[in-house]
């Protein structure tokens, strides 16, 4: 195989996002040449990384004629940070490219002639400083640029703390700036870097299974709330206590400070006790009238202002009525279901996290509502349990993880049956692939993608579906 392609033109993209061209065989055969970055109508040389179920896979390595003008990114670490992969195409353009995502999701999943026109994507209010949450690692061995190999010199300190480098683990792209989250987020981590190094304290070495400092999260709110968790890998009580006064008393703003102290080998926090050091449990976010408490675990939209807009599309297409019985599937901390309770006579959500599920009930009663329920349980399990008590739903909503539904809970959905079905995803892929399930019997009835993630290739999209 060769290593470069020249001449390669992309005619779309795929459902991941990437350019799709064609490369001629000296045999005449043709195959499809997949390349990140690249834009439908791009000339570009690709070099060639592989081959997977028979699309090569490759890169950009040169740009001949475009009708899509690339910028200048801002973020200076663009190109060894796998985050923001889009920052040096337009806003406007990084709008089609996420519409072109949808519209091949479901090309590829067969659906096309059965789709209505869709809807144009609904941008975000903002392009940079839009999350609320990040997470940074802390690494023994952080990620060297191609200069600092070339100089070929001793590297006396190789920790870093940012983000881990495309495809490893192991390695941690030491991160000068970073424009996704609002401050105080910036102050904070340099700050910890700055005395983590000042101090001496070990960051975590990923294959070696040690090191004090794991893990930093950082959570905003719309309100000013702040929340900061920080996961050590070593149970270190002195150096803890010292790190957390130290941060505490740099940033007294900080509304909930906590730790988490995780020595086994997977960096997640959910099977982690966390620790409140100082303030509240919790820190409080604006979705349009609601305030929501979010605990340190809590999943809410990484973009809250268009997180409103989400909810706001998605029950407007619901067409809710007073009378209604209304179920929300995979409903989280009750965010959907909160903000269209006061469309309905009832609203009952499903969520298998009994975290999320008590974070649920508890921001129905901070703000007022009692026409909610929570249900504990996978919805595969206990959907036919509720429906048995409560009723059969007119309206159904619908907002799994990125997996999409389990089988047994499409199967479930499709045997109920409701006149409606929303479905919110974040990723159209398996949404796609998720709705072969109800095509006998429902019609796609409206496309709506959402821009919830600015600066890379990740698109939301919501489902409307009539019962025929």
């Amino acid at each position: 195989m060769k290593r470069e392609l020249t001449g390669i033109r992309i005619s779309r993209v795929d459902s991941r996002g990437r350019g799709r061209g064609i490369h001629t065989l000296s045999d005449g055969q043709e195959r499809s040449v997949a390349v990140p970055g690249a834009l439908p109508g791009d000339l570009i040389d690709v070099g060639v990384r592989g081959r997977k179920a028979g699309t090569i896979q490759g890169c950009l390595l040169a740009l001949h004629e475009t009708s899509h003008p690339r910028r200048e990114p801002r973020c200076p670490h663009f190109g060894s940070c796998g985050g923001c992969t889009l920052q040096d195409i337009s806003y406007a353009d990084q709008l089609l490219l996420k519409q072109g995502t949808v519209e091949a999701a479901f090309r590829e999943a067969e659906l096309t002639e059965l789709l209505p026109e869709m809807t144009p994507i609904l941008a975000s209010p903002r392009e940079f400083l839009y999350r609320n949450k990040l997470e940074f690692s802390f690494g023994a061995e952080r990620w060297l640029d191609e200069e600092e190999i070339l100089r070929a010199e001793a590297i006396p300190d190789r920790r870093g703390l940012g983000f881990h480098a495309p495809g490893r683990f192991d390695r941690v792209l030491d991160l000068r700036e970073c424009h996704l989250q609002p401050d105080p987020s910036e102050a904070i981590r340099s700050f910890l870097g700055d005395l983590a190094r000042e101090r001496g304290y070990s960051f975590y070495h990923a294959r070696e299974h040690r090191g004090f400092l794991r893990l930093l999260i950082i959570r905003t709110s719309l309100t000013g709330d702040l929340m900061v968790t920080i996961m050590f890998g070593e149970d270190d009580q002195q150096q803890r206590e010292e790190l957390l006064q130290a941060l505490g008393e740099a940033f007294p703003e900080i509304t909930s400070l906590n730790y988490v102290v995780n020595t086994s080998k997977n960096d997640s926090i959910y099977p982690h006790q966390v620790v409140l050091w100082r303030g509240e449990p919790f820190i409080t976010e604006q979705c349009g009238d609601l305030r929501l408490r979010i605990h340190p675990k809590a999943f809410y939209q990484t973009n809250p202002e268009q997180a409103l807009r989400l909810y706001q599309a998605a029950v407007a297409l619901a067409h809710l009525r007073p009378e209604d019985l209304l179920f929300d599937l995979y409903s989280g901390i009750g965010s959907i279901a909160l903000y269209a309770a006061g469309r309905v006579r009832r609203v009952v959500g499903i969520e298998s996290v009994e975290d999320a599920v008590e974070a649920a009930r508890e921001n129905a009663r901070g703000n007022g509502i009692g026409n909610a329920l929570f249900e504990s349980g996978e919805v595969e399990k206990i959907l036919p349990q509720v429906i048995s008590r409560e009723g059969a739903p007119r309206v159904v909503m619908v907002d799994p993880p990125r997996a999409g539904m389990h089988p047994a809970a499409r199967k479930a959905l499709a045997t109920l049956a409701p006149e409606t079905i929303v479905y919110i995803s974040c990723n159209p892929r398996t949404q796609a692939a998720d709705l072969r399930e109800f095509i006998p019997n429902y019609e796609i009835a409206h496309l709506q993608p959402v821009d919830m993630f600015p600066q890379t290739r990740h698109v939301e999209n919501i489902v409307l579906l009539r019962r025929r």
